[in-house]
């Protein structure tokens, strides 16, 4: 797939989850595959409630831009590794963006969340939506449900066409080669092929 990116357009990615899901490294690896591809980006976290279950978005903005952080509406992708905070985050969406949603929901503990086929209901009505079972397809193809945020990323940039042509499944490839090592390596780069070959199914079907 061929780069194309001018002067400063630029294409801005919300990553939404809970602590534990992987977002932080999802988004390093996004951004290591971006400057693989030779384009500026900043990477920024918000509401860092890193523990596990606590709410967490992370902001990665390609290209030159004034402010790391993307303003309501302004996202081109939403990648969502948790439905209810999916939805937490549509105020960031417009009807063009696109959004690769884990079919995953984690109930806040103290609190009734709507089930998952309203949630997605919701959130097709706001945006784009592509969703995959991210968890059931990372333990079925590497044995742990910790490889999910690769087959997000895979899927993403399977429906989203390489970010709107900004990344290659190579330099996403390259970038996991700066994030892990050993074991941890094979088992991030199957979840990322599984990932992207499900999206390229997805978008084959129309």
């Amino acid at each position: 797939m061929e780069v194309i990116y001018v002067g400063k357009a630029r294409y801005s990615i919300l990553l939404a989850g809970v602590g534990g899901q992987g977002l932080l490294t999802l988004g390093a690896v996004i951004g290591n595959a971006v400057m693989d591809a030779g384009l500026d980006v900043t990477i920024a976290e918000t509401h860092g409630l890193s523990q596990r279950g606590g709410s967490l978005a992370v902001h990665v903005r390609i290209g030159e831009e004034p402010s790391p952080l993307i303003p309501p509406g302004g996202a081109d992708m939403i990648i969502g590794l948790e439905a209810l905070e999916t939805a937490r985050y549509i105020t960031y969406a417009s009807k063009n963006t696109i959004i690769a949603m884990n079919r995953f929901l984690w109930p806040p503990p103290l609190a009734e969340a709507p089930d998952l086929d309203t949630i997605i209901r919701g959130v097709s009505s706001r945006a784009k939506l592509y969703t995959i079972d991210a968890n059931s397809i990372a333990i079925r193809e590497t044995g742990t449900v910790i490889t999910a945020n690769m087959v997000m990323l895979g899927f993403a940039i399977a429906v989203s066409h390489g970010f709107n042509n900004v990344i290659t499944m190579d330099n996403a490839m390259k970038a996991l080669e700066t994030v892990f090592k050993g074991k941890a390596l094979e088992l991030n780069k199957k979840a990322l092929e599984s990932g992207y070959r499900e999206g390229l199914s997805i978008v084959e079907k129309g």
